[in-house]
């Protein structure tokens, strides 16, 4: 059964924890032995991996299987999300660079909202591409 969109929040936010929690360990571990910013990249990547998956699966499920370009939508989606988060990053690290923690909160809290509606609206609405 498709839910109203208004429902989707609370299950988008549910797996935007996990996606965090996995960006945000992978963030401490690799933090200890690579640069800030190569380790909230490659933290991204691996959230976006388990966003995608708790999303198709869990948030944006609908009656009918998802189009071949879903996955291309969400990556372009990710690809905007990770870019601004690293730039976002390198701007607040700049100016706070003892802030390491509280600056990838700061970004990931302002950048949530956003994909959701991009995500909602576009990357899993089940159409073409092209059209």
């Amino acid at each position: 059964m498709i839910s109203p969109p208004s429902t989707t929040l609370p299950y988008y936010l549910i797996v935007g924890i996990f996606a965090t929690g996995a960006h945000y360990i992978t963030l401490l571990l690799l933090s200890l032995v690579l640069p800030a910013l190569i380790a909230t990249l490659l933290g991204a990547i691996v959230g976006t991996v388990v966003s995608y998956q708790g999303n198709k699966r869990w948030t944006f499920t609908k009656a009918r299987p998802p189009d071949t370009y879903q996955w291309l939508r969400f990556s372009i989606t990710a690809l905007v999300y990770n870019g601004t988060n690293l730039a976002l990053m390198a701007f607040l690290l700049e100016h706070w660079p003892q802030r390491l923690w509280l600056m990838q909160v700061i970004t990931t809290c302002a950048l949530t909202l956003i994909t959701y509606q991009i995500n909602q609206y576009w990357s899993f609405r089940h159409e073409s591409i092209k059209s």
